[in-house]
């Protein structure tokens, strides 16, 4: 059975971004990105995401890896973002970026239900805060996978929005003060 991995940045007061969705907050740690998309990329083959990621995203990492002054382990990460399937979960987007890619048909719950039936890796939420915050109202998250940043906002758009019990399964910390979390929910 397939998971659905959560892959987040955190502030350590709980926020996805500030309240008006600034993510100036994170700053970069080389180690830390090559050991944590190694480790997803090993574990998913298609993204979850609702239609602002999907096209930010997109322009995102289209504009880094083709720019001529992008370091090679970033072109390489990009492409992945880029080129792996996508499944989108909007009622307003009517075109999408690439044939991989399709519209969920049904919601979050059923959505998530059949494809974890379906063959293949892991399925990671790479979402906007609204449809993360969605997948776990909905407790359709199997792991959350969090970057915890040394930056607390004192506002900000949350996580989670009612009580959430989590066990920890492992912990690293790095140099720059980031801490990389994985937990799951308690069942």
């Amino acid at each position: 059975m397939r998971s659905v991995i959560a892959a987040l940045n955190l502030t350590l007061d709980g926020a996805l971004s500030g309240p008006n969705g600034e993510l100036d907050w994170m700053f970069p740690d080389p180690q830390l990105n090559v050991e944590f998309t190694a480790d997803l990329r090993a574990v998913v083959d298609t993204m979850l995401t609702g239609r602002n990621a999907y096209q930010q995203l997109n322009a995102a990492f289209t504009a880094q890896r083709d720019h001529p002054d992008s370091p090679p382990e970033l072109v390489d990460f990009a492409t992945w973002m880029v080129e792996t399937p996508k499944i989108v979960f909007s009622n307003t987007l009517t075109e999408l970026l690439s044939p991989k890619d399709r519209l969920a048909t049904a919601g979050i719950p059923e959505e998530i239900a059949e494809l974890k039936q379906t063959d293949g890796c892991g399925l990671v939420i790479f979402g906007g805060v609204d449809t993360v915050q969605q997948f776990a109202r909905h407790n359709v998250i199997d792991e959350y996978w969090i970057k915890l940043y040394p930056v607390a906002l004192g506002n900000g758009r949350p996580l989670f929005t009612s009580r959430a019990d989590l066990t920890l399964v492992s912990a690293r910390a790095y140099t720059s003060g980031i801490q990389v979390l994985r937990y799951v929910p308690q069942s």
